[in-house]
């Protein structure tokens, strides 16, 4: 892969950029739009409410983005050093990663996963629920999945803001940075291939490839096979700012929550900042300031310890990322990676499955599958006594309105929309009922 084309400026609308930069202007766009806002009350890990500390996904984002372009700073030199591209050039890497950053989690619907589970449970439900009356389950229901990764390209390519046309019309480059997993779903279980599969991912809805042909061909992306490419360079540190990003902000806010202790906190943040023991500059934080500050400090050790493996790791891979050969994520190719994975399988087991995520998962679940489920009668029966007064709520266009498909893709995109909070008022508006959150 080649620079020259990588940073490709070319958009969907084919619109000329303005006096200021393409990839400033994106940064712009994603800030601004209406979709990144709603992220502020996205739940995170925690239930939002518990505290004013604890992450969003919109705090997370900007996290996220301020590691992801100190990694860029870096791709910049490699870039001129092995690739003689000149620095004004790779300065335009950090513009896009910390764009691809920003929306990386602009796709989530309400509750994170359990969100994402609770749609597709929904979706299961309706086309078994047609089988058995005998009705033919049209393809675009029976296959569905819904992956955060594939509504966030919609929403940017289609859905966000649409009064521009190609929703935020983002450069080639950054919708190439932000494509984590830049495949089908249908395209990656038909090849075989296990770069993308073995995670269950993909990122791409099959009325979206030709948006992202556009976008491959630009940026100059190998075609692994029919509907699957090779990672834009850029959306392996996107990846990797969220690996560290969200882990150590993990670890800190469930010491906040109260789900773990102080000790487990430093321990677990002490293997990521490359110390097995605490430093005495920790220590003497915690006996002079307290442990929210000693917390902070080792969480700040551990972000900085990271970021310096993840550029090491970065500077050994760059060629393998550049031929489009990369198959493991940066982190995972570094020297931190066992015990980052250590930290990971922790987080799992003792934050994670903590009894408090638990209960809000499960809420969520509830929340987001009978919300979905209820809209369902009015993609399937429109003018029946319950779905002719669902369409009006949903604030349905005509042509959202014109096919069983199009209703479909609608209420997909309104769930996934929602916040939390608005999720939570919408259920108790139809059911009559409001789950506790806290």
């Amino acid at each position: 892969m080649f620079w020259k084309l990588l940073l490709s400026p070319a958009r969907l609308s084919d619109a000329s950029s303005s006096t200021r930069s393409p990839f400033n202007q994106d940064y712009g766009r994603v800030l601004y739009s209406s979709a990144f806002r709603r992220l502020q009350d996205k739940t995170q890990v925690f239930p939002l409410g518990r505290n004013d500390y604890v992450r969003t996904r919109l705090t997370h984002s900007l996290e996220v983005a301020n590691v992801g372009r100190t990694l860029a700073e870096e791709m910049a030199l490699l870039a001129e050093e092995r690739d003689a591209l000149p620095l004004r050039e790779g300065i335009k890497m950090t513009d896009i990663v910390a764009t691809a950053c920003l929306a990386h989690d602009i796709g989530n619907p309400p509750f994170g996963h359990s969100g994402e589970k609770a749609i597709e449970e929904a979706v299961a439900l309706a086309a078994g629920e047609m089988q058995r009356k005998g009705d033919a389950v049209p393809a675009w229901l029976q296959d569905f999945r819904f992956e955060g990764n594939a509504q966030g390209f919609r929403l940017l390519t289609r859905t966000c803001d649409p009064i521009r046309g190609h929703g935020l019309d983002l450069t080639f480059a950054t919708l190439g940075a932000f494509s984590k997993y830049p495949c089908t779903a249908a395209a990656i279980k038909a090849s075989g291939l296990s770069r993308y599969g073995k995670k269950g991912k993909f990122g791409l809805a099959e009325e979206d490839l030709p948006a992202f042909e556009r976008v491959a061909a630009a940026c100059g992306l190998p075609r692994l096979a029919p509907g699957v490419w090779a990672r834009h360079p850029l959306a392996f540190l996107m990846e990797a700012a969220d690996d560290v990003s969200y882990l150590v902000a993990d670890i800190e806010d469930a010491y906040i929550s109260h789900i773990i202790s102080y000790e487990k906190a430093v321990e677990m943040l002490c293997k990521l900042a490359g110390m097995q023991q605490k430093e005495p500059s920790i220590h003497k934080e915690a006996a002079e300031k307290g442990p929210h500050a000693a917390i902070r400090m080792a969480r700040a050790m551990a972000v900085g310890n990271c970021i310096a493996a993840l550029r090491e790791s970065l500077r050994t891979h760059y060629t393998a990322i550049m031929d489009g050969n990369m198959e493991q994520g940066l982190m995972d190719a570094s020297k931190l990676s066992t015990p980052y994975n250590e930290v990971r399988s922790f987080s799992f087991s003792e934050i994670y499955s903590h009894e408090s995520v638990l209960r809000v998962e499960i809420t969520g679940f509830n929340i987001v599958r009978r919300l979905m489920e209820l809209f369902m009668e009015w993609v399937q029966n429109p003018n029946g006594a319950l779905g002719s007064k669902i369409g009006p709520i949903l604030h349905a266009s005509p042509a959202d309105s014109e096919s069983a498909q199009a209703r479909f893709a609608h209420v997909v995109d309104y769930i996934s929309g929602m916040t939390d909070s608005f999720a939570l008022q919408t259920y108790s508006s139809l059911f009559g009922c409001a789950p506790n959150l806290a």
